[in-house]
């Protein structure tokens, strides 16, 4: 059974605003090119681009489990995809929700953490810990239950479930 998740990550304030003045600051360079001749056409287009890549650029991690190997893709724009790695459960150490006693020894120095999350304050993610040639990885990413329990179905130990109790 194969099983995927995809998360869309949440765009800044900062890409926000940058785009809202782009689009602003384009549309008086249109409107002032429109008036007088010179330089302000190109600067429309140039501002009235930057606004389609920055306002048109949506991302989303997409977490797939299939015959013990967990693997990661980043899809821009929801057409172009590119995967970011794989990894057998032979690998996995701990899958624990975020803050776990479980993995909170390896959020230390030394560790490389990777972050799968959409960035959104209000969702709580995982942790997975894993070693890869010698190198101790923790990846941060966001399953859903059913992901969680694909996983749970061979690799039971390895997976620590979020207490739904309050």
């Amino acid at each position: 059974m194969e099983v995927y998740v995809l998360v869309p990550v949440r765009k800044t304030v900062v890409a926000k605003v940058v785009g809202t003045l782009m689009l602003v600051l384009a549309v008086v360079s249109l409107l002032a090119a429109c008036l007088t001749s010179g330089i302000t056409l190109p600067v429309a287009l140039v501002c009235g681009i930057v606004w389609f890549v920055l306002m048109g650029n949506s991302k989303e991690f997409e977490y797939s489990y299939f015959d013990g190997e967990v693997r990661f893709a980043k899809v821009l724009n929801k057409n172009r995809r590119k995967s970011l790695g794989g990894y057998p459960m032979d690998d996995v150490i701990q899958i624990a929700p975020a803050g776990d006693r479980s993995v909170s020894q390896y959020e230390r120095e030394g560790v490389k953490v990777i972050d799968y999350t959409s960035h959104d304050k209000d969702t709580a993610y995982y942790d997975m810990v894993l070693k890869k040639e010698g190198e101790t990885l923790l990846i941060k990413f966001e399953p859903d239950d059913k992901y969680l329990e694909a996983v749970e179905f061979k690799y039971r130990q390895k997976v620590i479930r979020r207490s739904t109790q309050a």
